[in-house]
């Protein structure tokens, strides 16, 4: 590599920043790694650059309107142990079904990269794997629920699945496992990783439908998860989702107009007592904000005798943005439906790709926080390189 350091320009735009999660494409080839990012006060902040040579960071704070630049040392750092660079570090921990990650050794979620273990009160067909539970406030309370004998027990923390379809000339249900008709299971964990920055996994998974003679895989889906040094010291934990779906043929799934389908989330069996659960959207609504479209929505309550919540925020470049919203009328159940707004479709050739960051807080919930949030995830902070 011809230069030992480039210099960075990092601009606000027009929303101050705290804590915000900034990644930028190289013009050069960078190898894999952490670096050392000093600002002009001589401060170390690590970079961690993945295998598509696109740099991340955390900046602690910049005002709207204003820029800074950084020196990026471009030589590898190393001896991480002893370092301002391993502060936050993102770590995993996995065993035969789970893979935990943990961001300054407190627990952000976990997933199930092979098959869950259902109580004997469920049968074989919730067996499976490919979704997210737990995941946790940064003071440790359990926000979600799977495999609940009581109530939808095919309703697993963080899972993808489509209710209403057509393909071919049949029509499967990948939601409702024990109709018989479909079912989402997890193919493989792809590869995972640990971080300064962020850890994460990419896994693969594959709806089959059941509704005809034989099995006949759908879909294909990989799920890419980041999860992040927490960016705001214990007032969150924040993790991004990007679901990327294909066809598996030359034919179509077709998801007619439904009222939900798509990434549901299940919170925790606590919030079944509808007392004591509690939603809110970006346009100010609670349960009532069920069919309206809002940028975020926010779910919360008392596990176990402690209150927490987590609000999902959705990408400017999914589908039908913003997303209208399945909020159940007395359950701890939260869908962003596109499908509600009318027909829809996976194309032969076309991936079909959904961005959401979740972002889990101790308390009530902040809606300034999390707008400012939100508007951190859909127009982050711009980056030029001035010298290279």
């Amino acid at each position: 590599m011809e230069a030992d350091s480039i210099v960075l320009q990092v601009d606000a735009g027009a929303y101050d920043r705290k804590g915000s999660i900034v990644t930028f494409k190289f013009p050069i080839a960078v190898e894999a790694g952490v670096y050392a990012l000093k600002d002009e006060d001589g401060r170390i902040t690590p970079l961690q650059v993945d295998q598509a040579n696109s740099g991340w960071f955390i900046l602690d704070y910049l005002p709207a309107g204003s820029s800074a630049e950084f020196m990026l040392d471009l030589q590898p750092a190393t001896n991480l142990s002893d370092s301002p660079l391993a502060d936050g570090r993102v770590s995993s921990q996995m065993d035969d079904a789970i893979v935990t990650f943990s961001a300054d050794g407190k627990k952000v979620l976990s997933y199930y990269h092979r098959e869950n273990d259902p109580p004997e009160e469920l049968d074989e067909r919730y067996r499976r794997g490919g979704y997210i539970h737990p995941f946790y406030s940064p003071g440790g309370v359990v926000l979600t629920s799977h495999l609940n004998v009581d109530q939808h027990p095919h309703h697993s923390g963080i899972w993808s699945a489509w209710t209403n379809t057509r393909f071919e000339d049949r029509n499967p249900d990948f939601w409702n496992v024990h109709g018989d008709r479909g079912r989402v299971d997890v193919d493989s964990l792809i590869t995972k990783w640990d971080g300064p920055v962020f850890g994460g996994f990419r896994s693969a998974h594959r709806f089959t439908d059941l509704s005809g003679e034989e099995p006949v895989t759908a879909l294909n889906e990989i799920w890419d998860v980041k999860v992040y040094a927490s960016p705001l010291g214990d007032k969150v934990h924040v993790f991004d989702l990007t679901v990327t779906q294909t066809v598996n043929s030359d034919r179509p799934l077709l998801l007619p107009e439904y009222r939900y389908g798509g990434i549901g989330f299940r919170g925790h069996t606590d919030w079944n007592d509808p007392e004591k659960c509690f939603f809110l959207t970006s346009g100010g609504l609670g349960r009532d904000g069920h069919a309206t479209r809002a940028r975020w929505a926010h779910m919360g309550g008392y596990s176990e005798g402690e209150l927490g919540g987590f609000a999902i925020l959705g990408h400017t470049s999914n589908y039908r943005f913003p997303q209208t919203m399945r909020i159940h009328p007395t359950e701890p159940f939260f869908n962003f439906a596109p499908t509600q707004l009318g027909d829809m479709s996976i194309q032969p050739g076309i991936p079909f790709i959904t961005r959401y960051r979740i972002v889990t807080h101790d308390g009530e919930p902040d809606a300034g926080l999390i707008d400012r949030l939100w508007f951190d995830y859909a127009y982050p902070p711009s980056v030029t390189i001035i010298n290279h």
